[in-house]
């Protein structure tokens, strides 16, 4: 599947020197020559990176950060710009971009770096889902993340969530559950003991969650409440 890229430039000869370093077959390329209607263009549409200009017609490229940011947390941002500064990168850099590349720039290390980018992005993204709105599982570190805050699960307990969570439309019985504990090295436990791993989860959850994600299902188990 082709990667979407927007490049914010008013200097039709950048755009083009941006563009022929770039691999057609797997970028698509959306240009704006303009503020305004590089705004339309990220309303309109989903982009996996967008290399930005400051100095731009009608709405500087700051302006546009804060909009896409407002909009996602995901698209990856690379300034460019001939403001080469600490002041100029630093406000960049509080407002979300990934990098920040000083005018004049060289258009092959920029692809390199456009390449690199959407590479990492998407080797995290792999480890790092949202699984319910405002819940992130990081299997890469077994943390998760509810509405921006690490909960400190326990090994079981974040196994237990974990799998549920994996598997939203599955019941899981108690005895489903001792067997994954076990499987993986946590010792023997019985339905009690998982009753109490449900009881804790929930507690830790309900802190910081306006509902109850695990809905006891009568006479078989527990399944993600997605209602």
């Amino acid at each position: 599947m082709k990667r979407n890229i927007l490049i914010v430039e008013d200097e039709k000869s950048i755009v083009g020197f941006i563009k022929n370093r770039l691999d057609m077959s797997i970028y698509n390329i959306d240009i704006a020559y303009d503020g305004s209607v590089a705004v339309k263009k990220i309303d309109s549409s989903t982009y996996d990176l967008v290399t930005l200009d400051i100095m731009l017609p009608n709405i500087d490229g700051f302006e546009i950060c804060k909009h896409i940011r407002q909009k996602s947390k995901k698209t990856l941002v690379i300034m460019i710009s001939a403001l080469d500064t600490l002041e100029f990168k630093s406000k960049g850099y509080s407002l979300g971009i990934d990098d920040y590349i000083p005018k004049p720039f060289s258009a092959s290390e920029l692809a390199v770096k456009i390449d690199c980018l959407i590479k990492r992005r998407e080797e995290i993204s792999n480890l790092e889902y949202e699984a319910l709105p405002n819940i992130i599982v990081k299997d890469d570190t077994k943390e998760i993340i509810i509405n921006g805050f690490y909960i400190d699960f326990t090994p079981s307990e974040y196994l237990i969530l974990s799998k549920l969570i994996l598997n939203k439309n599955r019941v899981f019985s108690r005895a489903d559950l001792a067997q994954l504990i076990y499987d993986n090295y946590f010792g023997e436990i019985d339905e009690k003991g998982i009753n109490s791993h449900i009881y804790n989860i929930r507690e830790k959850i309900k802190k910081l969650y306006n509902k109850d994600i695990i809905k006891t299902i009568r006479g078989m188990g527990y399944r993600i409440n997605e209602d």
